[in-house]
Order: structure tokens, then C-alpha cells, then sequence
């Protein structure tokens, strides 16, 4: 027969107990009912212990492949809502949620399980507030067998709403504690009115201290992750720092090699270009090109495109804060194409600019290499200059002394070969005059157009002078011409030229008498050739000075005779007259006089020249004779 003991041993159930007391009582006599009865009482309280310690076994290896988990967890958020689903599940619950402290005394719900809705989530309860407040406080497990309910809770009326959406009935709260520190609170709530044992508390508590470590752990992880990807960062930025040194050195470098080695503008370039992979270019300070032959007439289409100007230094200064540095480079985007321009500037003043065009804007590096190659550009640009200008002081000795009286061909020869002059091969000689205007405009047309010609210009006597090799004065005009887009900064004139010291002296009158006689005419853009000038050349002779002057005289001598013996000025009336195509009324608001006087002079005018000087022909010749009168007193005899 099977022994209570046989029965516990097999495991058996408490409807098995309870079955072999059942069978046991039928079967006995009365003197063995009182020990049947304690034994199956025996019995089971041995089951009841046993289940006990079956079910604290259970729960125990549950807690610690829970605690396996959470120890591989790295993630807060993951550690949050796992600790909560294992709550519920421990304790059977309808709802477990975590508050974690984000203040001294304020707890934040960060997440729930099993909750209905999201209204539990980002509640906040401060320092003695309902359950999670009141264990903050005590640092130990509290349980309320109905929260709405419970007088002990000082509640809040928000949080209290958001407990009647949710239902909630019992709740068990424990500390998260991490040595001396409370991190937060763990919650575990029914939708009913419960009593939690002490062995749930415990069982929570428990649960507690293993996701209180697990989130310390995944806190320092997450902060040692935030640490290496910092250190990441910054490694990142040192080695793009690095990098970007050792390309600004090797730029330096290279510029500094091709400045020593006496490399232009253009090979300049290249090397900026190649630095910071961009399509790049130099502007001179008037937005032409320089490339490997010189500066390319004209602005440079792209930039004019994209900028809409030619930039120069009030372009630059646009927009510009207070105090920026002078080679702030600037960036303009149009039509998806994306130019960067960093001015080049010299102690004078601003000297050009470095362009970087391509399809996608520069960045920053890019704008330090632009700027270091600006530097570069500015060496170039400045020695340049100071070779020019040595050159141009040399060659404006020898020109000077070539167009001078009385020169010693032989030694001027031998100058002009060490300067670089072939005086025999020179074809046309071009004089500028700017006249009453600034003449550096035209000193600086006549340096381009010899360079453009491969000639040698100077200024001389108040007046640029170029003599050009090789090519005729219509080239030469030609030339001149294409190389500005506006009018002339001065009166040109251009003389042919056989070669020669003598040659180029009379080229040289030639052409200065042209460019004197164009500004004497009122054409002080113009340019021309001694052999378009007509008539007026006689100007530049005795014997045609002579004719014209005894053409002065008998055409119109009588009015200005008249005007020295009367101090008179019928002379002034006669030309302004005649230039006002004979209409009274402009004549008289010009020379500021009355009708009848007007009328006055102009009867004494007939007194003077005859009754007929007013027909067509004769007008022609005495404006003529006027004309031809002050130009003479214009235009000296050389």
C-alpha cells in the first residue's frame, strides 16, 4: 500500500494526499482515525513547503537567466522594457512600469508594460508623490492594496486621471538602488484590488537589484560608447586637420618652387587647381585672364556669367562684416555652377583674384588653399610688377633718348640691343594723348598694346609712346581698338614707320601731330593716320601754314582787323552764328544778348564781309576759315 511518504516522494498532488486520507479513513478503525488525520496533516504541510521551495527554485532561475540577459543588454532603452515584461511576468500583473529619476527629487515614467495607452508614459511625480514619490523618499518596497483608495498617498490630481484610464487597482513599488543611490523606482500594478506578500516584495525587490545593475552598466556602456565615438570624432577632425596642414604645406611648397623658379601667373594656376581639384584662374585687377601668353583681352565670360560684374576691391568690401580680413574669399552660385574668388591684394591696393569654379561649391579647405595661393599670386603679381617697371624705366630712357634732337644713332643702337629693341624692325609708331585728362589710362593701354604687339612702349613728353614691330598702323589700330571696350582714354595717332633711329623720330612727329590735331578738332578718342587728316595737314608746314593762313586773311581778316581796331567781338558772333546753323534766337541765348543787338552785329557783319556772306558757299568758307584760324592758334609749328 503506498506510504505518505511514497506519495510526497512521486510528487504527488494535493488532490492525491487528499485522495490516500480519503482511502485511508474508510479503511481504518476508529482508535487509528486521530493518527491518520495528523499524519495527512503532516503531509500536507510537507507538499505546502515543498511547492514553496519548487516555486522559490522556479522563480530563482528565472531571476538569474533574467540577470544573464540583462548583463548582455547595452541598450537603456532595451534593459527598461525588458525589466518590465519580466515583472509582470514574475508577479502576474496587469501593468509594470519604471521611473527614473531626471531631477534630485523627480521621477519620469519611462516605460510601461501592458499598458492600455500611452498615458502612463512621461508621467511625473516628485519627492513624496503617490507610490513611486513616497519609496523615493524611503529608499524601501510600499504597497497600497487599492491607490485610488488610499489615504496614506499625498496624489496628484493629473497623475490620478491618468491612474482611473488605466484602471489601476493594487501596486507594488521597490527602489532601483545601486549601491548608496536610488536610480529610479519599479512598479508592478493590477487592474484590481490586490495585497502583495512578502515574498512578492521580495521577488520584485530582487528583480530590482538585478535591473538597477543592469542599468548602471548599460549607462556606462552607453557613456563609454558616447566617449569612443567622441574620441572617434576627434581623431577624425585631427586627422582631417593633419591632412589639411600637409596639404596647405605642399602647396606652399610647390608655390614656392615655381615662384623661385620664376613660373607666371598660369603655371600659378595650375598648381592651385591641382590642390584643391577645381578648374582655377587668375584675374588681373581690370578682370582679364592671365594665362601662359600674357593677359587675354577682354573679362573672363564665366565669371561675368555667374557674378554679374567684374569683381574688384568695392565687390569684395560688399556684404563684408566689420573688421573682415581683406582676403576674405567670397562664393557665388548660379545655374549650378559654383565659382569661389579670394582677392589678391598688395600693399597698393587690390591686384586681381584667384577663381575656383566647378559644379559643387568649395569648402572650407579648399578656401585656406585658395588663400594661400593668393599669397603666392600676390609674390608673382608684385614681381612682375617690379620687373616691368624696370623694364619700362629702362626702355623709357632709350625711347626718350631715341626721340630726342641731336641722338648718337651708333650708341643708341647698342642700347636698344641690351634693352631688347630692334629699332630696325619697327613699323609703326603710336602716339597717345589724354590732353587736359589723366594720362595713366593711356600709359597703361599703350603697355598692353605693346605687349599684345610684342613692341615697347614709354611715356614721353606728357604722352604714351609705342613703337610697334612687324605689323602695319592698321594692325596696330586694329589692335589698339579690341583692347578696351569703352572709348579711348586719349587721341591716337598712328604713323607708319620704315625703321631706324631717323625713321622712327619722324614717325614719332607724324604721329604726335596727329593725336595734337584730333584733340584740337574735339576728337579726343579718336584715332587716326597723318594721311586721314586732309587738309589739315597743311597745318604742319611753313609753306602750308602759310596758304592757309593768306586763306585766313582774305576770307575773313576784315572781321577780325575790325574786332582789334573797335575791341570789338563780331569774330565770336560771326562763328557762333554760323555754328547755330544761322538761328537767331539759340545765337542770341548763347552769346547772352538782346534781339536787336544781334541784328546790330549782324548788319555790321554785311558792312564788313559784303552784302553776300550769308549765301551758302561763302558761309562754308568763312566757317572753314574759322575753323582752320583757331586751330592754328591750337595747334603750334613745330
Amino acid at each position: 500500500m503506498t506510504s505518505w511518504l511514497g506519495l510526497l516522494a512521486d510528487d504527488g498532488s494535493a488532490e492525491a494526499l487528499r485522495a490516500h486520507r480519503t482511502a485511508l479513513l474508510a479503511a481504518a478503525g476508529e482508535p487509528d482515525r486521530a493518527r491518520i488525520e495528523a499524519e495527512a496533516e503532516e503531509a500536507e504541510v510537507i507538499r505546502r513547503l515543498l511547492d514553496e521551495r519548487t516555486q522559490a527554485a522556479r522563480e530563482l532561475v528565472v531571476l538569474n537567466d533574467l540577470a544573464r540577459r540583462l548583463a548582455h543588454l547595452r541598450d537603456t532603452a532595451e534593459v527598461l522594457q525588458e525589466v518590465a515584461a519580466q515583472a509582470r511576468r514574475l508577479l502576474g500583473v496587469d501593468v509594470a512600469y519604471i521611473m527614473l529619476r531626471f531631477e534630485e527629487t523627480d521621477l519620469r515614467i519611462e516605460v510601461a508594460d501592458g499598458s492600455m495607452g500611452s498615458a502612463l508614459r512621461g508621467v511625473v511625480l516628485r519627492d513624496g508623490e503617490g507610490i513611486g514619490g513616497m519609496v523615493l523618499r524611503g529608499g524601501s518596497p510600499m504597497w497600497t492594496e487599492a491607490y485610488l483608495d488610499d489615504d496614506r498617498l499625498r496624489r496628484v490630481s493629473s497623475v490620478d486621471a491618468v491612474a482611473v484610464t488605466e484602471q489601476l487597482g493594487g501596486i507594488l513599488g521597490v527602489p532601483l538602488r545601486v549601491g548608496e543611490d536610488t536610480i529610479g523606482v519599479l512598479l508592478a500594478a493590477d487592474r484590481r484590488p490586490r495585497r502583495f506578500s512578502e515574498h512578492e516584495v521580495e521577488l520584485l525587490a530582487g528583480l530590482a537589484s538585478h535591473a538597477a545593475i543592469a542599468l548602471r552598466n548599460a549607462a556606462l556602456f552607453e557613456q563609454v560608447q558616447a566617449a569612443v565615438e567622441e574620441q572617434r570624432v576627434v581623431n577624425a577632425a585631427l586627422r582631417r586637420t593633419s591632412d589639411e596642414r600637409q596639404r596647405a604645406t605642399d602647396l606652399r611648397a610647390e608655390l614656392t618652387d615655381v615662384v623661385i623658379r620664376g613660373g607666371g601667373l598660369a603655371e600659378v594656376a595650375a598648381s592651385i587647381g591641382r590642390a584643391v581639384d577645381a578648374t582655377v584662374r587668375v584675374l588681373v585687377a581690370d578682370g582679364r585672364v592671365a594665362d601662359g601668353d600674357g593677359e587675354r583681352a577682354g573679362p573672363d565670360a564665366e565669371v561675368e556669367a555667374v557674378v554679374g560684374t567684374t569683381p574688384d576691391a568695392d565687390w569684395f568690401a560688399a556684404d563684408a562684416p566689420p573688421g573682415a580680413a581683406e582676403g576674405r574669399t567670397r562664393r557665388v552660385e548660379r545655374d549650378g555652377r559654383h565659382l569661389a574668388l579670394t582677392p589678391v591684394t598688395l600693399r597698393d591696393g587690390y591686384a586681381g583674384c584667384v577663381v575656383a569654379a566647378g559644379p559643387a561649391p568649395v569648402d572650407e579647405q579648399q578656401v585656406r588653399l585658395l588663400e594661400i595661393g593668393a599669397t603666392s599670386v600676390a609674390l608673382v603679381v608684385s614681381s612682375e610688377r617690379t620687373v616691368a617697371e624696370a623694364e619700362l624705366r629702362t626702355r623709357g630712357e632709350l625711347v626718350n633718348a631715341l626721340l630726342a634732337p641731336d641722338v648718337d644713332d651708333a650708341s643708341l643702337r647698342r642700347r636698344a640691343r641690351a634693352a631688347g629693341i630692334a629699332l630696325d624692325a619697327v613699323t609703326a609708331v603710336v602716339v597717345l594723348d589724354a590732353g587736359a585728362r589723366d594720362h595713366g589710362p593711356a600709359v597703361r593701354l599703350g603697355t598692353r598694346l605693346a605687349a599684345a604687339l610684342g613692341g615697347w612702349s614709354a611715356e614721353h613728353a606728357g604722352h604714351a609712346v609705342v613703337l610697334v614691330p612687324r605689323v602695319g598702323p592698321e594692325v596696330a589700330r586694329e589692335r589698339l581698338l579690341g583692347l578696351t571696350d569703352g572709348p579711348l582714354p586719349a587721341a591716337v595717332g598712328v604713323a607708319p614707320c620704315a625703321g631706324g633711329g631717323p625713321a622712327i623720330r619722324a614717325a614719332h612727329e607724324e604721329a604726335r601731330r596727329t593725336a595734337t590735331l584730333l584733340l584740337a578738332l574735339g576728337r579726343e578718342s579718336a584715332v587716326a593716320q597723318p594721311a586721314e587728316l586732309g587738309v589739315y595737314r597743311s597745318l604742319f608746314s611753313r609753306a602750308g601754314r602759310g596758304e592757309i593762313g593768306a586763306f585766313v586773311d582774305a576770307t575773313v581778316g576784315p572781321v577780325v582787323r575790325h574786332d582789334a581796331e573797335r575791341q570789338r567781338d563780331l569774330t565770336v558772333t560771326l562763328e557762333t552764328y554760323l555754328r547755330l546753323a544761322q538761328h537767331h534766337a539759340r545765337t542770341c541765348a548763347e552769346l547772352h544778348v538782346h534781339a536787336n543787338t544781334l541784328y546790330q552785329r549782324l548788319d555790321r557783319l554785311a558792312e564788313v564781309l559784303g552784302p553776300d556772306w550769308r549765301d551758302p558757299e561763302r558761309v562754308l568758307e568763312i566757317q572753314l576759315a574759322l575753323k582752320l584760324r583757331r586751330l592754328m592758334a591750337d595747334v603750334p609749328l613745330a
